[in-house]
């Protein structure tokens, strides 16, 4: 049971990672929807992005999201092989 707890939060993580690393737009508007929904916002997170740096943005949100497909991917790989090895008698 435990098995399949881990495989189903992996899944949802690659699948969170996919959509940070390819579906930004995506992303970015449920990142607005949580931020006008916490109420009135501070000055801070009502700073705008500059057009350059959207660039800069969207590279670090690349590399962050194949980041947590990568290693949620080899987390759900390495508890599967562990849980198949450790269940084979040896004999």
């Amino acid at each position: 049971m435990t098995l399949y707890v881990i495989n189903v939060v992996a899944a949802m993580f690659v699948l969170l990672g996919f959509h940070v690393a390819f579906r930004q737009r995506l992303v970015l508007a449920w990142v607005a929807r949580l931020r006008r929904s916490n109420g009135p916002s501070s000055a801070a997170t009502r700073a705008q992005v500059a057009p350059g740096d959207r660039e800069e943005i969207a590279s670090v949100f690349r590399i962050a999201g194949v980041m947590i497909m990568a290693f949620s991917f080899t987390i759900a790989a390495f508890t599967n092989l562990i849980a198949y090895y450790t269940s084979i008698s040896v004999g």
